[in-house]
């Protein structure tokens, strides 16, 4: 698969890189469809430790599930998603307070510790608490704005009250 994956400050590329494959039984496989450039993704500097040669880049996208491991029960293939750039494992002090960027098992790790949504391709860590089902009707290309400007937990909220876009 085509990947945007970083080298050294200043530098990155468009690559082959492998599609990503299941690790653990909560993780998705999601076809990206749509996905956001952030000020990190373009202007990289050195100043990020943990984003290591080559890792792919990117935090936010629309997709569709390709896959999912044996204990996802709140999606299945086919369904569209928002990537919202925050894993959640929805079970440490910090997840129970709605604190998901603190996860001490994700938070923001999409593009930096792990591969992130500059690709065709992404592994999401904890996809019943990571991704957020795309209700019926809703504008797929309006949907990316929303997620670089809203935190996860409106976007979740917006969502149950039906009042996303």
């Amino acid at each position: 698969m085509k990947a945007l994956v970083y080298h050294s400050p200043g530098k990155k590329s468009w690559e082959e890189k492998p599609k990503p494959e299941l690790k653990k039984t909560t993780d998705a496989i999601v076809k990206i469809l749509k996905t956001t450039l952030y000020e990190t993704d373009l202007h990289m500097k050195g100043d990020l430790l943990e984003v290591t040669d080559g890792k792919i880049l990117g935090h936010e996208a629309v997709g569709i599930v390709e896959e999912v491991g044996s204990s996802v029960n709140n999606l299945k293939k086919g369904d569209y998603v928002i990537i919202s750039g925050i894993t959640s494992c929805d079970k440490c002090e910090f997840c129970k307070k709605e604190m998901y960027a603190h996860c001490k098992k994700g938070g923001h790790v999409l593009g930096y510790t792990i591969d992130g949504t500059q690709a065709e391709y992404v592994r999401i860590p904890y996809a019943d608490n990571s991704l957020y089902l795309i209700p019926t009707g809703f504008d797929k290309e309006a949907l990316i704005q929303s997620i670089k400007t809203e935190p996860k937990k409106q976007i979740s909220h917006k969502f149950r009250l039906g009042k996303l876009l």
